[in-house]
């Protein structure tokens, strides 16, 4: 028997909107880890929620689900943090709350783009009801 994925309408239309964004700040993080933006984030969550909701679901799902795809290559510019914090001559109390603050930085480099992604979504999903979606899917569809 063959292993059958199936991705929901959200997901497709979050990993559209998502890829190309994701591409973008991982180019932003080699560059330089200091400066990076999420245009591209913006940009695929308005598409993604514009999308989605023309097939009757939530934008701000498929914006949240952009924003994770597209923000979690800005996880990189840690790395040095990480290889940094055993090297410094303190305690062991202390480089275990130096992790544990470099571990929160990642969580809002990644909550950030999820924001983004989520406010980009909603506006996405209005667009796509003033251009009068939702439509009512048909059964074969």
């Amino acid at each position: 028997m063959p292993l059958q994925f199936e991705l929901s309408k959200t997901w497709k239309y979050a990993l559209i909107g998502g890829v190309v964004p994701a591409l973008f700040t991982l180019a932003d993080v080699l560059r330089s880890s200091s400066d990076i933006t999420f245009q591209g984030v913006v940009l695929g969550g308005v598409v993604a929620g514009y999308l989605v909701k023309r097939h009757g679901e939530t934008g701000t799902a498929a914006g949240v689900r952009v924003g994770l795809i597209g923000g979690i290559p800005a996880l990189w510019s840690l790395k040095e943090a990480f290889l940094i914090v055993p090297t410094i001559p303190n305690p062991l109390w202390f480089q275990i709350v130096s992790v544990g603050i470099v571990m929160s930085i990642g969580a809002l480099i990644v909550a950030l783009p999820m924001l983004c992604g989520s406010l980009a979504g909603r506006f996405g999903g209005w667009l796509a009801e003033r251009q009068g979606h939702p439509r009512v899917p048909t059964a074969g569809s």
